[in-house]
Order: C-alpha cells, then structure tokens, then sequence
C-alpha cells in the first residue's frame, strides 16, 4: 500500500499545497462509518469549511477552523449566543458564518470592541434651556446654566425660595421663568441689586429740631445741632455720658449745655483731647536711687543703675550680670569700676548660687560666667579672691574638675555642666557674675 507522496504521512496534518494518495482504502471515522477512498484532496467534500483531514490508526477526523465545529466542520458556532466574543458592553454582536460581528450601540462610537459615549453629537438639544451636554466615560451629564437643574436642565430654578439670588438685603426678589427681578423696598432706591436709604427725601421733617437727616448705608441718621441729641434730635445731648465726645483717654469729660468740655488727668499734660504723659515732671524722685525716668507713649518707665531695679528702682541688688564677654582679669576690673567685684560669697552659699543661676542666668543664652575663683597664686591650691580657701562645703565643683587642661587657672560656671563650677583658661572672653555686699556680715 504506497501512503507517501512529497513527504506527507499518514497520522499527520497535510498543509494546502499538498495531497494524500490512497489506492482503494477503506477507512473508518469517528462515527463508526466506513468509506473508501482512492484519492483524497483535503478541500474536497472530507472536511469543510476550511477544516484540516488527519487519519490516525486508519481513522480520519476533521481539525476546524476558529469559527466552526462537527464531525467535518459542518456547524457554525455562534459567538453572541456562547459569550465568546470580545464586543464592547455598549455593542450589539451579530453572528456570521464562521465569525461575528460587533457594532456599537445608539449613543456610542467606535468599531464595537472599543465603544465610547457619543450621546451629545447624536442627541441635540437632550440638554434643554441652553444647558451644555458633556459625554462621560460611560454615558453623559448636562452642565446647567444657573437658572436650572436636574439631569436635562428641565427645571426652573426658584432663586428667591432658595436664596440664591442677589437682590439686596432691602430688596424684594420675585421668581421668573429661568431668572428672577428684584426691586428695592420702601425707602430704599437703586436698581433691586444695589440699593441706597432714601428716608430723607421721603419722610419730610424726619429730624426735629432742624437736624440734618442724613441717609446712611443701611438707614439713616439725624446730624443734629449742637444743642440736641437723640435718634430724632428730641433731647439735649450729654456728650460725656452717652460716650459720645473725643476727649483723650486720660482726660476727663464735662458736659456742657450743647457741648462738653475736656481736661487732661494728673500726670497728663495737653488740651484734653490730646494727652501726653508728664509724670517725670510732676514727681520729682519717681525714680529712686537716681534712677531716670522717661515718659512714654502711655506712662512712664525707670532707668535703673547698674545695682538697683524694679518698677521704681527700688530694689537693691547684690548681683549683677556683665553682659559683655571679657577674659578674667578685664571682668574682675569693669566689676571693681561699678564697685563691685567678681562673686566669691554668693557662689560659697549654695541657697544663693542656685538661686542665681536660676533666675539671672537661665533666663539667658547658655554661656559661660567667670566668678572670683582662681589658683592663680599657686597652681592647684584654689581659693576665692576675698581669700576664703576652697572645701568641699564651699565650692559646687564638677566631677573630675579642676584638672587643668590647657593652664586652666580661673573659676567659672559651666552651662555644659549645667552651670556647675569648672576651671578654665583666664584668657578666654566670657559673661560674668558681679557682686558688692550690702550686708557686711555676709
């Protein structure tokens, strides 16, 4: 049996431009059915539709093409009734022979497998009252002008119901077919928008008296003469009782029939409508312990001198900060030229040092202070400048201090150590603690 012809086999897939010979073959298909075949062409009556013949064991079976089904790829198969095409969710798939078709539905554009909205283009005038329709990723919506609503700009919009108009506070608003009127109110004049008091010209003799009525942004008022007061000009005016005069803040004001009269308080110099602080004038010593006074835009303040403060320089102070960064020895000199010196006895007292720190130097920058410690006179032996040697009890030195690193000879507080006592080197420029005693028996 010759089954060979331009290496095409039996049990394999013949491709169009070749041909399977057979010399009378009975062969069975899949059906059981029994034919005979002398010579076979894969287009011939076999397998239709395109499908391609493959014998297996003396067996043939049709391969269909995409599109068909059957023995021998006799039944079209239907894509839109199986859901197995690809249309777009806005398309219509119609079946053909052996494929389908999608096109897209009313309202949408596109080749039916990519559909997009086209309600505007399609559906002229859908939004009414001269609304603008805009298509959206899946249908559309309407763009209202300001007199409608709804989905189609069906709707009047009442504008004075939901106070979405703009008609003055003195207007009244009266609803129209896509807009709205508005018309001022009684005494009241202009355009329904823009409406001005008009009591004056309406109510004569509005102010007795022969006030002057005067229209006002929202009313209006009576200007009267000097002699009366009152909505109305009925009643004499008490200027100084009804807080209606100028006189200054610090004067004092005295009605007058038609008028008042203004006088600065003590302390105050001018003409009652205009004062200016003359307290430094008129207390002589306000400051105590030469201290300065200086008048100021209310009141008055005090220049202290170096070793006094409070409101009045009354305090006298045993402490004082060098606000100037000085190296040991020029510190020690500008404490002794305010008669002072640098502090030995307030920083033996620990009560007194603590004290210090807290309110005069922690409310500072951090920085270093020199007080009067030093062994200057014999290295390592420390002792304070009014002669009292260090102890333990006298002298708040950080752990490991002194150590003379770098001819470290003078004392100071150390904001690093939380202001605890340190050595250093005496050229350095720093802040430092001044002190005078005012009790001797310190």
């Amino acid at each position: 049996m010759d089954v060979q012809e331009e290496n095409c086999k039996i049990g394999e897939l013949s491709t169009p431009d070749q041909r399977v010979h057979f010399m009378a073959l009975n062969i069975q298909n899949e059906l059981g059915e029994v034919r005979q075949f002398t010579k076979l062409e894969r287009h011939n009556d076999t397998c239709l539709n395109g499908g391609f013949f493959v014998i297996q064991s003396l067996h043939y079976k049709c391969l269909c093409d995409s599109g068909f089904s059957g023995i021998r790829c006799e039944k079209d198969i239907d894509e839109c009734s199986t859901q197995t095409h690809d249309c777009n969710q806005h398309a219509t798939c119609t079946n053909t022979v052996g494929s389908y078709q999608c096109s897209c539905n009313a309202n949408y554009k596109g080749d039916g497998k990519r559909c997009r909205p086209n309600f505007c283009s399609t559906n002229v005038g859908l939004c009414q009252h001269n609304g603008t329709c805009l298509d959206t990723s899946t249908a559309y919506n309407c763009s209202c002008k300001v007199w409608y609503s709804e989905s189609h700009c069906e709707k009047d919009i009442d504008e004075c119901s939901t106070q979405t108009h703009d008609c003055n506070q003195h207007a009244t608003c009266t609803n129209t077919v896509g807009s709205y009127q508005c018309s001022c109110n009684a005494n009241y004049t202009g355009d329904g928008k823009r409406c001005r008091p008009n009591f004056c010209s309406t109510n004569v003799g509005l102010c007795k008296n022969n006030g002057t009525c005067l229209d006002t942004s929202t009313a209006y008022n009576c200007s009267c003469n000097i002699w009366y007061s009152g909505n109305h000009c009925e009643q004499d005016i008490d200027e100084c009782s009804t807080q209606t005069h100028d006189c200054n803040q610090h004067a004092t004001c005295t009605n007058t029939v038609g008028s008042y009269q203004c006088s600065c308080n003590a302390n105050y110099t001018g003409d009652g409508k205009r004062c200016r602080p003359n307290f430094c004038s008129t207390n002589v010593g306000l400051c105590q312990h030469n201290g300065t006074c200086l008048d100021t835009s209310t009141a008055y303040n005090c220049s202290c001198k170096v070793w006094y403060s409070g409101g009045h320089c009354e305090k006298a102070l045993e402490h004082v900060i060098m606000t100037t960064e000085r190296n040991w020895a020029n510190a020690r000199k500008y404490c002794k030229s305010i008669g002072g010196d640098l502090a030995t006895w307030g920083m033996r007292n620990a009560t007194i040092r603590t004290w210090i720190v807290d309110n005069m130097i922690r409310t500072r920058p951090p920085a270093y202070y020199w007080i009067g410690l030093d062994d200057l006179d014999q290295e390592g032996v420390w002792k304070y400048i009014d002669g009292v040697p260090v102890t333990k009890d006298n002298t708040d030195f950080y752990p490991g201090e002194p150590n003379d690193v770098g001819y470290a000879d003078c004392g100071h507080l150390n904001h690093v150590q939380d202001y605890a006592m340190d050595d250093h080197r005496c050229s350095y420029l720093q802040l430092a603690i001044c002190e005078r005693r005012l009790n001797q028996s310190r």
